[in-house]
């Protein structure tokens, strides 16, 4: 099994998956992506994006210019030795969202060392009406002096839309500023969603 995850954790795998599976998001479902170009072209960043769906984390993958990776509940990890694989070449790292995993920050701080995009999910998990907003993105934005991408993903239809909107900077370092810094980043995703989908995020 380690030969197989060291396998697909080659970067021509990654780049393969990539292009399969944007080719496969814009036939079977359709696929439109807004603003790639508040992306930063270089250095580390945090993209924080809603979240409605078990494609969210491989559609906002395949719609950023560059490599992301993406925090996901370690269950997925764990469960199916095949699922374990594919999930860490396409570049996504366990997280345990029942307390505050050290181990999940300090391998996203590695990563904005190294000039790669992290990205989480600011509600933690699927939406629900009664989700609020966790302050992890801001927290990893402030720790590793980032900015934070502020993004949407929303269905028309069938179709899927991915929005990326300014960057914004963190707040300072202390719980007052990751409060402002959470508040702010929420309302800039509600900004970037489409009046019939604001229920996405609150």
């Amino acid at each position: 099994m380690e030969t197989i995850t060291k396998w697909v954790q080659g970067k021509w795998f990654f780049d393969l998956a990539v292009f399969v599976f944007r080719l496969f998001t814009r036939i079977v479902y359709g696929f439109h992506v807004h603003g790639k170009d508040n992306v930063p072209k270089e250095g580390g960043f945090v993209l924080a994006a809603n979240h409605i769906s078990s494609f969210d984390p491989p559609v906002i993958g395949v719609a950023a210019p560059r490599e992301v990776r993406f925090m996901a509940k370690k269950e997925l990890f764990e469960n199916n030795r095949y699922l374990r694989a594919l999930v860490l070449g396409l570049r996504a790292f366990p997280v345990d969202r029942n307390k505050s995993d050290m181990g999940a920050i300090k391998f996203s701080l590695r990563s904005l060392k190294e000039g790669v995009g992290v990205g989480i999910f600011v509600q933690g998990t699927r939406h629900r009406q009664d989700d609020g907003a966790h302050q992890g993105a801001a927290f990893i934005a402030q720790r590793g002096d980032v900015p934070l991408i502020p993004t949407a993903i929303w269905r028309e239809g069938r179709a899927f839309h991915v929005r990326f909107g300014e960057p914004m900077t963190a707040l300072g370092k202390g719980k007052d500023e990751l409060a402002q810094t959470t508040q702010h980043l929420m309302t800039n995703i509600q900004a970037l969603l489409p009046s019939s989908s604001l229920n996405s995020v609150n």
